[in-house]
């Protein structure tokens, strides 16, 4: 009878060894769960901190360009602000306007003439 009170005794040293080792395992697959968590989190928040410092980049060159524009504006308005000044810009912006239709018409033209060269080979 002793043999048999002995098993349960050792069959439940068993279980709880076999618990323990289970439990072990189950920690070690936690801390490097926990170990991937962590580095993805400091991946996270250096990018953002280099996101951020990309959009202070980006605000204060537009803040320099909105400066820039405002000025030329008001420079374009004492430029203009005689008859003979305004005349003077529309002129300009008449010549403007037409260099680049010519240039447009004659991209389009050369375009329809490179088609006709390759069609042709």
């Amino acid at each position: 009878m002793r043999n048999t009170a002995a098993n349960p005794s050792s069959s439940s040293k068993d279980n709880s060894y076999v618990f323990e080792q289970q439990n072990d395992v189950r920690m070690d697959e936690l801390g490097s769960k926990l170990s991937a968590l962590k580095n993805i989190t400091i991946d996270m928040h250096n990018d953002v901190n280099n996101q951020d410092s990309v959009l202070e980049d980006s605000h204060q060159a537009f803040g320099g360009l909105g400066n820039s524009m405002r000025q030329s504006y008001g420079r374009m308005n004492r430029m203009i602000s005689t008859r003979h000044k305004r005349q003077m810009c529309f002129y300009v912006a008449i010549a403007v306007t037409l260099f680049f239709v010519f240039y447009w018409a004659s991209g389009w033209i050369g375009s329809s003439d490179e088609k006709e060269v390759h069609d042709a080979i």
